[in-house]
């Protein structure tokens, strides 16, 4: 396998189905007639974006969904920056 371009954006934890790399792809996420960036594996498995929500200090995808958040927001943690951010429930 060939190593992705080092401008890309790859998600600091593995493919939770298959354990492979994850790169950031336009249009990976379909839903109906939509479509929408998603991390993507190189085996083609794709995670719903809505867990990996765009970090507001530095623009990044990388995030995950922190446990224990208030019921009427989700909280997320930025792992290329640190920062933690909220989006509506």
């Amino acid at each position: 396998m060939t190593a992705p371009d080092p401008n890309s954006l790859r998600r600091s934890s593995p493919c939770l189905e298959c354990g492979s790399m994850m790169l950031w792809t336009q249009n990976a996420w379909a839903s109906g007639d939509n479509r929408a960036g998603a991390y993507r594996c190189m085996n083609g498995h794709v995670l719903d974006p809505q867990l990996t929500r765009e970090c507001p200090s530095c623009g990044v995808h990388d995030t995950s969904v922190i446990e224990g958040s208030p019921a009427d927001q989700v909280e997320h943690l930025c792992h290329a920056c640190g920062a933690r951010f909220a989006t509506p429930q």
